[in-house]
Formats: structure tokens, C-alpha cells, sequence
């Protein structure tokens, strides 16, 4: 029956492909493009067309380029400068006229290249290329999975599920928005005041993890943190095991041994099942910047893990005290 499992094979086997093509390639940054390539194979996703990729890299080369010419222009004013990125935060979370995963990159970009470029202008340049070039490798690689491992029967059942998304009104969107940004804004505004750098990954999952409207259930809430934590302790073991054995091959089994504990879940019936695809998400994260790190990768990947698990409970907490007083709020009226 290994035809049923095609969807789970396709999503680690091509995990583990992504992660070895741009680890032998070895450019900068490449540890983000098996993270953005998991969109792609993830439970429901359809092969892109020739055009669908090339719009896609196309309409992520345009915002990487805006969002260098608003930051030269409006970085030097703060006054000005924080009100419109959180106006272009806030239209980004209430659209739906761009697919989830451009949205993703769309919303990492808006988010790093200004940070970035408060030190200089041309490292802002720098990775505003390189983001671009990693949603190009993670399109590309991705859509060859799909060529080894094609659409089947097996993928329907997910299919629907992508598609029984429920549709809200303009309203509904605008108010989701809105909470989401009461959640983001106080988390931007200290990060551009104080400048800190070293956490810009909290920033990055707190922004990331806001656009999950089942965050509003306590329930999902907990099981967010408990998978992400979990996916953190797997990329903290992993690790240990590669400085016993520093292998590239070792390092694959141990991702693909990873990746089928992670896709059982993910696809599966569980409501929760696409919140183990994020901590999926975070081992290969954790994994591959500590593997592409310095001497000092041994205390990185614990200040990464606790990063991480303080992004999520952050998320977590904000959302559930805000929906308490909206609750409240809704009862009292």
C-alpha cells in the first residue's frame, strides 16, 4: 500500500532533498529554502504551473525592491517610517488575493530588510537578493519533488481539505486584521527602538505565527507551543548526534528519520495536524542555521530554541487574553 503514503514520502523525501541540494550548494541563507519549500509539499498543495512559479518569483522580486526604496526613503524618519510599515503589515494580513506562501515570504521581507538596513543600506540590498533567490530555489526544487513524486489518489483527501477553507466577509477579514496587528505592533516597535538584532527571530515567528486564526483556541494554543518546543528538542538532538558523527549522509537520515516522526501527524485527521507542519518547519530551521554556523553553533542552537518557544508563547498569551476581553467586551454589551 505504499501508494497511500505518496503525499507523506513526497513531503519528507523532498525535505531531505532540498536540505542536501543547498547544503553541497552552500549559499548564503540557504538553511531558509527547505523551510519556505515545505509550503509547497505541505498536506493539499498542487504542482505550479511555468507561470505560477515564475509570477510568484516575480511578484516577490517586486516587494523585495519596494520594500528597499520605502526603507531608503523613510528609514532616517521614525515618525513616518512606523506607521506606514505597520499599514503595509496590516494590508498584507487582511488581502487574500495573494496565495498563503507568498504571503509568507512576502511578510519575512517586509520585516527583514528594513531591520537589516538600520546598519547599512547595502546589507539591506544583500539580502533582499538573497531572499529572493532562496523563494526561487525553494520553488524550483520543490516542483521537482513533484516531478519524482506526481499528484495521486492519495493526495485527494488533502485537497479538499485545502479547499473547504471557510470565506469571510471584508468585515470579518479587517477585524482579523486588526487583532493580529494589536499582537505583532508592540513586539515591532520594540525591536526597532532598542535595535535587537540578535532576537530578529522572534520577531519573524511572532509576525509568522499571528496569521494562525486557531490561535484563538486555548486548546490549539498549548499544542502550538508543546509542537514547536518539541520540533526545537529534535533540532537540539539532532545536532548532538552530527557532532558525534559529522556526516552529510548521517545528517539526511537523521532529517528524513525526523521528518517521517512529523509527517505522521501532519498528515493525518487531527485538527492540530498542521501545527507538527510548523514544528517540522522549526527542526529544519534550528538544524540547518546552527549547521551553517560558526565554532560557537553548540550555545546558538539553544539561544535559537528558546527564541522560538518565547515567539510562540508570546502568540499564544496575546491571543488568548485578547479574545478574553473581547469575549468580555461582547458579553457586557
Amino acid at each position: 500500500q505504499w501508494r497511500a503514503i505518496i503525499p507523506e514520502l513526497r513531503y519528507v523525501l523532498g525535505s531531505a532533498f532540498i536540505v542536501g541540494v543547498t547544503s553541497l550548494m552552500n549559499y548564503d541563507l540557504a538553511y531558509l529554502t527547505a523551510v519556505l519549500a515545505l509550503g509547497y509539499l505541505a498536506p493539499g498543495a498542487k504542482p505550479l504551473s511555468l507561470k505560477q512559479s515564475g509570477g510568484f518569483v516575480l511578484i516577490l522580486f517586486l516587494i523585495n525592491v519596494f520594500d528597499l526604496v520605502f526603507t531608503q526613503v523613510f528609514l532616517d524618519y521614525h515618525i513616518v517610517f512606523m506607521p506606514l510599515l505597520a499599514l503595509m503589515l496590516l494590508d498584507l494580513y487582511y488581502t487574500d488575493k495573494l496565495a498563503p506562501t507568498v504571503k509568507l515570504f512576502a511578510l519575512v521581507s517586509i520585516l527583514v530588510i528594513p531591520f537589516v538596513s538600520i546598519e547599512s543600506n547595502a546589507i539591506g540590498a544583500f539580502v533582499a537578493g538573497k531572499l529572493v533567490f532562496n523563494a526561487f530555489m525553494a520553488i524550483f526544487l520543490s516542483q521537482l519533488v513533484f516531478w519524482v513524486f506526481p499528484i495521486c489518489e492519495a493526495d485527494l483527501v488533502f485537497e479538499k481539505k485545502a479547499n473547504e477553507t471557510v470565506s469571510i466577509s471584508e468585515r470579518d477579514r479587517l477585524v482579523q486584521a486588526l487583532n493580529i496587528m494589536l499582537v505583532v505592533l508592540p513586539v515591532l516597535i520594540l525591536f526597532y527602538m532598542f535595535n535587537w538584532s540578535s532576537g530578529m527571530l522572534i520577531l519573524i515567528f511572532v509576525a509568522l505565527l499571528s496569521m494562525s486564526p486557531a490561535l484563538s483556541s486555548p486548546k490549539v494554543g498549548l499544542v502550538m507551543i508543546v509542537a514547536n518546543t518539541l520540533g526545537g528538542l529534535f533540532g537540539i538532538i539532532a545536532y548532538k548526534l552530527l557532532v558525534i558523527v559529522p556526516n552529510f549522509t548521517y545528517m539526511i537520515l537523521v532529517i528524513l528519520a525526523v521528518g517521517f516522526f512529523f509527517a505522521q501527524r501532519v498528515f493525518s485527521d487531527r485538527k492540530t495536524a498542521g501545527i507538527f507542519g510548523s514544528a517540522f518547519s522549526t527542526f529544519l530551521l534550528i538544524l540547518g542555521s546552527v549547521t551553517s554556523s560558526d565554532a560557537e553553533a553548540g550555545e546558538e542552537v539553544w539561544v535559537r530554541v528558546i527564541q522560538i518557544a518565547a515567539a510562540v508563547t508570546y502568540v499564544v498569551l496575546s491571543f488568548g487574553l485578547l479574545n478574553h476581553f473581547l469575549k468580555r467586551k461582547t458579553e457586557e454589551s
